[in-house]
């Protein structure tokens, strides 16, 4: 009889302490700053890593450089109590509610999801609009490892571009030849996760612009097509823009050399590889190459915009037409391209026929032929950035032009 009280007594105490125990974790996570319909449904694992991921997020936009503020309590600024009194117009009422909700409104208006990672490649904060793009959740990826969401041929690349310190006979893929470039893509995916290291490199510190990050990795998307490109089944490639973000160094007039924090960066989905969904707008024409870039067809549509016609470039290569300082770019795309199947070029300079110059960016897509998987060949949208520039100076021995050529002109 006895030993069955205790028992129960025990299983009430337990029964309570549980109740208590879980109170205090769904009060905890009432002060995430989540939508309660999410927060209502975590289980305690979830709540402690959101938890730890926002305090770690505090930490990170308060001792980085710039600090932000992410407390948004007390009187909004410039309110004088003599202000307060009168009433306020109903636009100023507007406005100030617009810029409450700012950075919402500038996650529902962008084409991408914004992310920041410490210094280990831990998502602190990823915008909920990863949905959009990725299918994955912001409740999944905060607090997780990129590693686990970067296809594994992308992670040396993701490592690299953290600052991290690599494994051993690890360096930048770009340096080798495309054949190295793919054996240390597909070598790695059997190697390690990169360690995370502090690292203090003063090359990062002489000027702003080393701080600038702008790549291609292929990210885990439950989005895509399976089968459709064999390099990204299962996985999208994304262009991240962003800076790492370096801590506050608070030595006064000392030189010490910052430390890396995380990186900062906003991320694009990009389009879709398959030819019949590229959006056919003005300013743009199609042209298909080949793995070395060699133009097998090209749209009338060129010469809309240029001096050249279909004639003119196909049966070259892309490189050609392509302005000498504009070449290494380019190069940099195409081994992109052949790594992870997908690119956008930076801005780049396209020769006339007769001089001068026209700015294009290029989207470029690996497609496979459905009847012969061996036979692949690459889409290339070019979208025209500008008018022809310089048209009367030649600029490659290309647009010199030939002596009977020269008389049709007089």
């Amino acid at each position: 009889m006895i030993q069955a009280l205790r028992k129960e007594k025990s299983r009430d105490a337990a029964r309570s302490r549980r109740g208590k125990e879980n109170f205090e974790f769904y009060e905890l996570a009432k002060l995430l700053p989540l939508p309660a319909a999410i927060t209502s449904q975590l289980d305690k694992a979830s709540i402690i890593r959101l938890t730890i991921s926002y305090l770690k997020m505090r930490d990170f936009a308060n001792q980085g450089d710039p600090p932000w503020n992410l407390r948004m309590e007390g009187p909004p600024p410039n309110t004088s109590v003599k202000g307060a009194q009168r009433r306020r117009s109903p636009s100023a009422l507007a406005i100030e509610v617009f810029e409450a909700h700012l950075g919402s409104h500038i996650l529902q208006s962008l084409d991408g999801f914004v992310f920041a990672l410490n210094q280990e490649g831990k998502f602190l904060y990823i915008s909920e609009t990863v949905s959009i793009y990725l299918g994955l959740s912001q409740v999944e990826l905060t607090g997780s490892s990129v590693f686990d969401y970067v296809h594994p041929g992308d992670h040396v690349e993701m490592a690299e571009q953290l600052g991290m310190k690599l494994p051993p006979g690890r360096g930048l893929l770009s340096q080798g030849t495309t054949e190295d470039a793919a054996s240390s893509a597909s070598s790695s995916s059997q190697s390690e996760t990169p360690e995370p290291v502090e690292t203090t490199s003063p090359s990062l510190l002489t000027t702003d612009n080393t701080l600038e990050r702008s790549f291609f990795i292929r990210m885990k998307s439950t989005l895509t097509k399976r089968g459709v490109h064999i390099k990204s089944s299962g996985y999208k490639v994304i262009h991240i823009t962003g800076r790492l973000r370096l801590r506050v160094s608070l030595s006064h007039g000392r030189t010490v050399p910052s430390q890396i924090m995380g990186l900062v960066v906003v991320a694009h989905a990009l389009p879709p590889p398959t030819i019949n969904e590229v959006r056919i707008d003005c300013h743009m024409f199609v042209t298909r190459v080949n793995m070395d870039l060699n133009i097998i067809y090209c749209e009338n549509r060129i010469s809309d915009y240029m001096d050249l016609t279909p004639v003119d470039i196909v049966g070259k290569r892309c490189y050609h037409f392509i302005h000498a300082e504009d070449v290494e770019g380019i190069r940099h795309s195409h081994l992109d391209l052949l790594n992870k199947g997908q690119c956008v070029t930076k801005y780049y300079r396209w020769m006339q026929k007769n001089g001068g110059y026209i700015w294009i960016q290029s989207s470029a897509t690996i497609a496979i032929n459905a009847k012969n998987a061996n036979e692949k060949n690459i889409i290339w949208v070019n979208y025209l950035l500008s008018n022809p520039e310089y048209k009367d100076t030649p600029m490659d021995i290309a647009q010199l032009p030939h002596v009977e050529h020269h008389h049709h002109h007089h």
